[in-house]
C-alpha cells in the first residue's frame, strides 16, 4: 500500500516527465514507422490494484492486447501498454496497411504490437529514468491477449501493489485510437519514486 500519497506538486511533475517521454516516443514511431502519429498523455491516477473494477470504471471484463515488460533498478515494476480490441486492429491496420478485417491481420498484429509498446514503453520510462537520474534495465516485451484483471494482477499478487495509471490517448491518421499505459509499482518503489521527484523538485 501506498505509505505516503504524493502532492499535487509531485503528480504534475510526473505528468510533465511522462509527457516528455510520449513525445519521443510519438516521433520515434513517426519516422520508425512511417505513419502520423500523435500521442498525448490527458491525465495519471493513482489507485491500489485491489481496488482495479472500481477504479477503471467499465474497463475490464473484456479481452484486451497488451505489451507488457518489466523493468528494474532504482524503480522496480511492471509497465503494460493496452488497448481494446477494435483500437490494437485499427492501430496495426494504420501502421501495416493490412485491412482492418482482413486475414493477415492477425499475422502481423504481435509484431507491430510489441514494437510500438517496445517504443512508447522505453520512451516513456527512460525518460523518467534520464530525468531523475534513476536508469532503468528492461525485460523483452511480451504481447498477451485476456482480461485486464488476469494481465494486470501479476499471477494473484495483487495485495499492496500501487497502480500508477497513465492514460495515452493516440491519434493515428485522423483517427482516434486509445490505448492505455499501466505502469505498477513493486512496494517500496513507488515511495522511492515520488521521493526522488520531490527532491529534485522541491521549489527552493
Amino acid at each position: 500500500m501506498m505509505t505516503n500519497t504524493p502532492s499535487n506538486f509531485q503528480l504534475d511533475a510526473l505528468k510533465e516527465i511522462v509527457n516528455i517521454g510520449v513525445g519521443k516516443a510519438a516521433a520515434s514511431l513517426n519516422e520508425m514507422l512511417e505513419a502520423h502519429i500523435e500521442l498525448e498523455v490527458p491525465a495519471i491516477t493513482l489507485f491500489e490494484l485491489e481496488d482495479l473494477d472500481e477504479d477503471l470504471h467499465g474497463f475490464t471484463g473484456s479481452d484486451i492486447s497488451c505489451v507488457r515488460l518489466d523493468f528494474h533498478g532504482s524503480f522496480t515494476g511492471t509497465a503494460a501498454l493496452v488497448f481494446p480490441p477494435q483500437s490494437a486492429a485499427k492501430l496495426v491496420a494504420a501502421l501495416t496497411g493490412e485491412s482492418p478485417g482482413g486475414p493477415s491481420l492477425n499475422a502481423v498484429m504481435a509484431g507491430t504490437l510489441n514494437e510500438v509498446g517496445n517504443i512508447v514503453i522505453n520512451g516513456v520510462i527512460g525518460t523518467i529514468g534520464n530525468i531523475l537520474a534513476k536508469p532503468f534495465d528492461f525485460s523483452l516485451p511480451n504481447y498477451i491477449e485476456g482480461s485486464l484483471e488476469e494481465l494486470l494482477k501479476l499471477g494473484g499478487q495483487s495485495a499492496g501493489l500501487t497502480v500508477l495509471l497513465i492514460r495515452t490517448t493516440f491519434r493515428v491518421q485522423e483517427r482516434q485510437i486509445e490505448g492505455n499505459i499501466f505502469m505498477i509499482f513493486e512496494l517500496g518503489s513507488f515511495d522511492a519514486l515520488f521521493r526522488t521527484i520531490k527532491d529534485l523538485y522541491a521549489p527552493g
